[in-house]
């Protein structure tokens, strides 16, 4: 509806302004303006030379929305009006030449000689994220947009100050937000327990790279570690001899080197390693991704950190695990300081505490473990002879077994290489192998014949290890086969003997102290016959896994071997003569077989 009379005068405005207001309805489109809450859908109003700011004040109070009006408006109403609060702000606006600007709270009225224009420098936020952000706050206004170069990472802004300034604020937010995210830092982790660094150590003659921490972070939040340990393949029984260096294979009880204090249950060789692939088929292998599925298939690399196959990835951390992918742009640099056994991570701040948890969780406190081997050999027609008592006892009953000629059963507790305290104890060594717990057990008694030559302990290696790192235990003989080439020649070592390798892993949260025992057992001799001149190696192999309590014991048994032996009875001084000495001689040759037990006790030095 067109209002009736209108009279308008204005400072320093031309004769023809007073008939616009008039001819707004037609000349003037919808507005594109920000819409203003106005409480009613009409306003009527009459004014007799009035002026602007208090006609301005007047819609403002009368629909409940607070007004800023500057001194710059100027001007005088008259006439009688009924039409939309925003259709009578709007040719206002048009008529005066003012800008007004809502901004949620405030209505703001400036001038038409008070609007200004701001260049808006991003230097590392883009302008897409100042778009998106007047957009997400919803102050966007279609009556003064703003231009933007993408390339120069500049905008531009034009219209009333408060809306130029509210614009500036929002680009220096948004600015010091993307320098925020871009800015890194650097922060040193010290290790106590873990090593940093990757270290090499030599098992079955072969060198084996075992990941420090800092690889194991590569492998978890980038795509640019360096691999991970290469998996060692069966025990081989050849090697080609290094043109420097190289040790002996004839020492016992050595546990395996390089294990570094790791994490329990993370650096650790897992079994899976002794019956792996060739070696010409090892390839290295990087951590799965938690969660994955192939990390269930056996032999992968999940059983080699136990620990990272159980994480799963948490969508509220802002480090996002890529396994296998690009590198990303802001993917974190980690490196590894051997000297000082730290961690030196650069990366953004608000990603550093969960570096840090991550870093304590894996540097714990490995427990101290000691493995007692017993190898004993007896000849299979004494196997018949070992007398085995057997002995039940319960809290109320004590059954007892056996011939008479041995002392009373007993059990302390502890297993012991030597004899039970006892007049009637037999000669020799005795040997207990203890099945079940202490309130409620069966004993065997095993009496080794070493006084009639038809038994004899081997060996009786102990070896100190940690918890989830292999012990290696090696008694072996050599032998260097020269290989002659085109134009050098290698020398190659052919070894044989008994190898034991035994990973304890210590159950967590077990009453009993209950450790899992993964046993692999290596049992070779060079033998009489050869092959263009080297020796053939016979050998044998047992692997087996079990779960033994503290203090008792695995015993290994069932394993044969055949033994040649030659008996020489000669007459002294007519035996040396030459040809006729032989009738002076008697050699006997006679084969027997050997059984081979192994009794292996594990024990906790220090939780």
């Amino acid at each position: 509806m067109a209002p009736a009379c209108t009279t308008v005068h204005r400072r320093r405005a031309p004769l023809a302004a007073v008939l616009m207001l008039s001819l707004l309805p037609v000349l003037s489109p919808h507005a594109d303006a920000a819409q203003v809450p106005w409480h009613s859908r009409t306003f009527k109003y009459v004014a007799d030379n009035k002026d602007l700011k208090e006609v301005l004040r007047d819609l403002s109070a009368s629909q409940s929305i607070a007004t800023w009006i500057s001194p710059e408006v100027t001007g005088t109403l008259s006439g009688k009006f009924e039409t939309s609060p925003q259709k009578f702000l709007e040719d206002l606006a048009a008529t005066y030449g003012f800008v007004w600007y809502y901004d949620g709270a405030v209505l703001r009225i400036w001038g038409a000689n008070e609007s200004k224009s701001a260049t808006l420098s991003l230097g590392t936020a883009s302008t897409k994220s100042l778009r998106d952000a007047l957009a997400r706050m919803r102050l966007d206004d279609p009556r003064f947009p703003v231009r933007y170069d993408e390339a120069a990472h500049v905008a531009v802004v034009s219209g009333p100050p408060g809306y130029v300034d509210t614009v500036s604020a929002i680009a220096k937010q948004v600015e010091q937000g993307a320098r925020q995210r871009d800015a890194t830092e650097v922060q040193v982790f010290q290790l106590h327990y873990a090593q940093a660094a990757d270290h090499t150590t030599r098992i079955g003659g072969q060198d084996v790279q075992i990941p420090g921490m800092a690889s194991l972070l590569r492998s978890m939040y980038g795509a640019r570690g360096a691999p991970v340990a290469a998996i060692p393949g069966p025990g081989a029984n050849f090697g080609r001899v290094q043109p420097i260096g190289g040790g002996s294979s004839n020492t016992f009880g050595n546990a395996a080197q390089g294990q570094g204090g790791g994490a329990s249950g993370i650096l650790g060789l897992p079994s899976s390693w002794f019956g792996g692939a060739s070696s010409s088929d090892r390839v290295p292998v990087s951590p799965p991704l938690p969660g994955s599925g192939a990390a269930a298939a056996a032999g992968s690399p999940a059983s080699v950190w136990p620990e990272l196959s159980k994480a799963r990835r948490d969508e509220s951390n802002p480090i996002d695990v890529g396994g296998g992918a690009e590198l990303a742009s802001d993917a974190p640099v980690i490196e590894a300081d051997p000297r000082t056994n730290a961690i030196l991570i650069r990366d953004r701040p608000e990603r550093m505490q969960s570096y840090g948890t991550l870093i304590q969780q894996l540097d714990n406190r490995p427990k101290l473990l000691q493995i007692d081997a017993t190898i004993i050999e007896v000849r299979d027609g004494a196997m018949q002879d070992l007398g085995v008592d057997w002995r039940f006892h319960s809290q109320h009953t004590d059954i007892q077994t056996g011939n008479g000629s041995g002392s009373q059963l007993g059990f302390n507790g502890a297993l012991s290489g030597a004899a039970t305290d006892g007049a009637t104890t037999p000669a020799g060594g005795t040997l207990t192998a203890v099945l079940g717990d202490a309130g409620r057990y069966l004993m065997t008694r095993v009496s080794a014949l070493e006084t009639t030559n038809k038994a004899k302990i081997v060996s009786s290696p102990q070896v100190a290890t940690l918890d989830n790192v292999e012990a290696v235990m090696d008694h072996k003989q050599q032998a260097f086969v020269r290989v002659s080439g085109y134009a050098s020649a290698d020398l190659y070592n052919l070894s044989a003997g008994v190898s034991l390798r035994v990973l304890p892993s210590v159950v967590p949260g077990s009453p009993n102290g209950q450790m899992r025992l993964d046993v692999r057992i290596e049992d070779g001799q060079l033998g009489s016959n050869t092959v263009d001149g080297i020796p053939v190696i016979t050998s044998s192999e047992i692997t087996t896994q079990a779960f033994v309590n503290e203090g008792q014991s695995l015993l290994i048994a069932g394993y044969a071997y055949d033994a040649d032996e030659t008996d020489l009875n000669a007459v002294p001084g007519l035996s040396k003569i030459p040809l006729v000495g032989n009738l002076f001689k008697h050699r006997q040759k006679s084969g027997t077989r050997m059984q081979r037990l192994f009794l292996l006790t594990p024990h906790v030095v220090s939780p």
